[in-house]
């Protein structure tokens, strides 16, 4: 991803410091994250910090990677073994703050700011070098948890909301991905203000393809983690069984995070014809963007999002969407974007994809939706705070 005519005077040292982040344990958490220090470091003089614990791991172990150009430290270290819950948690939370403190020493780095991607637990960390360090921390929020879908965040124990709302107030400056995750903070009582820099999408990689194969048969696309309490997987895959038995042709290319046989269990289990599915999994951005370009329209059903990076994806390569209204994005009403529906509702999602027509769409309109969203717009944003920070 790279930037345009944008004056960087003096690159200010930035600690960028993660709760979530791709590594060897899950390489598809937190890649909106990192996707996000891509573009920081191009403003900035970026280094990613993360600590992770690992059954694998029998010691600490410091991997110290350029991953696209990015300097990034990921901190490997043992799982505290023992069955008493209390116990677990005060000693996590030691063993954590106690590595990412070695970690903090190991890169010998005199940071002017440290940007902070999702509150907990690394949060507990930015308020030790706010304190110890004199270093003040701007705090970029994505979690689900805190959303009113959801009532995660207030189920923590008093203690937790006690740390969130800490960290939270200790920030110089919060930003959540959407204006709908701002709202939900400030019902919270964690925030009073915020500013929206929302996640990014590669426009070098997302755009639309030049000309449509010509078909009559309609390819629709849904791309996730196949977790169904979020993604709601499940009814949306009844909708095209529902599709299928009114005689509707299509093709439903699905993109998993996870395994693709379980994919393939749920649409046997379903009853979708296997030759109207194509399954991929663990897909590189470019290959979604490609899928992106190949499809008509593309589908999301989800019961909760804080902003919806796919959906972004989708307007960015020029196709319409079918959406459940669950946060995010899908807050937008246009009808010239797409089908927005109520989460749950299965037979409006039915109704949808058998109704839905690609003439009806014009993909140019569809891709202005997605100017907030490109490397040089969230690159001047990060560039305005870290320069007067």
């Amino acid at each position: 991803m790279r930037i345009r005519n944008l004056i960087v005077v003096q690159k200010k040292r930035i600690l960028f410091l993660a709760s979530w982040y791709p590594s060897r344990e899950n390489d598809a958490l937190g890649n909106f994250v990192q996707r996000h220090a891509e573009v920081a470091n191009q403003v900035a003089d970026v280094t990613v910090l993360y600590a992770v614990s690992s059954f694998k791991s029998n010691s600490i172990e410091f991997e110290r990677k350029n991953i696209n150009g990015v300097d990034t430290l990921i901190i490997f270290y043992p799982k505290v073994k023992t069955n008493l819950p209390l116990i677990k948690q005060l000693l996590s939370k030691k063993k954590y703050l106690n590595v990412l403190k070695k970690g903090f020493d190991y890169l010998n780095t005199d940071f002017d700011l440290v940007h902070l991607n999702e509150a907990f637990p690394a949060g507990l960390f930015a308020l030790y070098l706010k304190n110890k360090k004199s270093l003040n921390y701007v705090l970029t929020v994505h979690w689900t948890g805190y959303l009113d879908h959801t009532k995660t965040f207030e189920e923590l124990s008093f203690y937790e909301r006690y740390l969130h709302k800490k960290i939270f107030r200790r920030a110089s400056k919060v930003f959540p991905v959407s204006d709908h995750l701002g709202n939900s903070l400030k019902k919270l009582n964690l925030i009073n203000e915020y500013e929206v820099i929302p996640n990014v999408v590669n426009n070098e990689i997302f755009y639309p393809k030049k000309q449509k194969d010509a078909s009559v048969i309609t390819r629709f696309l849904h791309v996730s983690s196949f977790k169904n309490k979020q993604k709601n997987v499940v009814e949306m895959l009844k909708a095209f069984k529902n599709v299928q038995e009114k005689q509707h042709d299509f093709i439903l290319h699905l993109i998993t995070e996870g395994d693709k046989s379980e994919v393939w269990k749920l649409i046997d289990q379903i009853g979708i014809e296997p030759s109207k599915c194509e399954v991929e999994e663990k897909a590189k951005p470019s290959r979604v963007a490609e899928a992106m370009k190949l499809a008509d329209c593309f589908v999301l059903f989800s019961n909760y999002e804080t902003f919806s990076v796919v959906i972004a994806e989708a307007w960015m390569s020029g196709i319409p969407t079918i959406y459940s209204r669950c946060g995010g994005l899908t807050e937008i009403s246009n009808p010239e974007l797409g089908v927005r529906i109520e989460k749950n509702d299965t037979q409006a999602l039915t109704k949808a994809i058998l109704d839905f027509n690609r003439e009806d769409y014009e993909k140019d309109i569809i891709i202005s939706q997605s100017s907030d969203f490109k490397v040089d717009v969230i690159a001047q944003k990060f560039l305005d705070v870290y320069s007067v920070l």
